[in-house]
Order: C-alpha cells, then sequence, then structure tokens
C-alpha cells in the first residue's frame, strides 16, 4: 500500500494535483454524500497528499515542481480564510441602533464630555456601507439633554479648550460648540463630527468606522 502511494500520489507530481482539484469541486458542489462531510474530509486527505507530494519534490531536488504544488495548495487555502474574514466580519456587524448603555461612554471615548444621564434620543441609527469588505458602518445620533444641565456642560467644555488632547478640541460657534477631531492615528480608523447645540439643548454625533 505504501509503494502504491509512493509511486502514483507522489512520485507523480500531477496526479496529487488533479486529486486535489477534485476534491475542491467535491467539496463546493456536495455531489457525493452531500448529507456527510466527506468532501469537507477529502479535500484534508488529498490536501496533505500534495503537501507530502511537494515536499518530496523538494528531497528529490525538484524545487520548481514542489513550490507549483505548493501555490496550487495555497490558492484555495488563502480563498477559505479570506471567506471565513469576510465571515466574521458579518457576524461582527453591530445592532441596526446603538444601544443606550453604549451612548454615553463612545462620546466620552471620542470627547471626554460626560453627558448627563437624562437625556431624549431624538436620531439613533447605524447604517451599513453597502459592498464593504469588512463591516463598514455609520452612526448617526442626536439627544436632547434638559436646560438644567446645560451649564454643567458647558463648563466642562470650557475646561476642556485649556487643555490639549490628541483626541482633537472644542471650537465656539453661534449655536454653541463642535468637536473638531485630530486627523491622527487615535481617530483615523473612526472619523466622526461632534455638536453641541446649546440653543436647541441638542448633541449630535456623526461617525464613520472604515
Amino acid at each position: 500500500m505504501t509503494e502504491i502511494l509512493k509511486k502514483y500520489l507522489v512520485a507523480k507530481w500531477w496526479i496529487p494535483i488533479l486529486f486535489f482539484g477534485l476534491s475542491i469541486l467535491l467539496f463546493i458542489s456536495g455531489a457525493i454524500l452531500p448529507n456527510t462531510d466527506f468532501g469537507f474530509y477529502s479535500l484534508v486527505f488529498f490536501g496533505f497528499l500534495l503537501l507530502i507530494s511537494a515536499v518530496w519534490q523538494f528531497f528529490k531536488g525538484r524545487m520548481l515542481i514542489g513550490f507549483f504544488q505548493l501555490s496550487f495548495l495555497a490558492v484555495p487555502i488563502l480563498f477559505f480564510v479570506f471567506m471565513a474574514y469576510m465571515f466574521a466580519g458579518m457576524m461582527n456587524r453591530p445592532d441596526e441602533e446603538l444601544a443606550l448603555d453604549r451612548i454615553e461612554p463612545l462620546i466620552k471615548e471620542k470627547t471626554d464630555l460626560i453627558i448627563p444621564k437624562d437625556f431624549e434620543i431624538l436620531e439613533n441609527l447605524i447604517e451599513h456601507t453597502e459592498g464593504a469588505f469588512d463591516s463598514d458602518y455609520y452612526i448617526g445620533l442626536t439627544i436632547e439633554y434638559k436646560q438644567s444641565d446645560e451649564k454643567n456642560i458647558i463648563e466642562q467644555i470650557i475646561k476642556s479648550t485649556d487643555l490639549e488632547s490628541e483626541k482633537g478640541s472644542w471650537k465656539n460657534y453661534e449655536n454653541g460648540f463642535d468637536f473638531e477631531h485630530n486627523n491622527n492615528e487615535i481617530n483615523r480608523a473612526e472619523p466622526f463630527y461632534f455638536t453641541v447645540d446649546t440653543l436647541n439643548n441638542k448633541m449630535e454625533l456623526n461617525l464613520s468606522h472604515l
């Protein structure tokens, strides 16, 4: 049995490639024994034989054939890894709206501003980027705070203007304040815009996860 495997599946370099290619087709189509893992096990088995054959070719000094067999083996493996990465990205996508207990920590993480506990959500949505290869999404959030909390909010912002932060800085405008994020490593993966409208007692966050 060992001699047969050595002669036809190892020494003959094209035979392991042929069987490995057929096992890929079986795995994808599930044509034989569709309710079992036959396709998967045949793919693993003939992939292992192809690896042994490539090592054999290296020992025999047939470097070009060995590298060719390894490249043939690597292509489907890289494809399956890519598909697994895509699937994991889809599974890790956030919900269609930001969870209530994530609103305060997210704003504090991005701006260092501690928002009031009592607020009303006017807009809360998460839009996924169509055709993206990973979990790209956009967050649009608008909340309304009570007038009695405005003094504390403004005091925090004014105090922050005197401090240097890698996250960004506050800018005063006609209706309130804008937080302008720095274009650095901290914010590059999630650029955002945050506004405090003191005229209408509103806060607005627009964030893109890239």
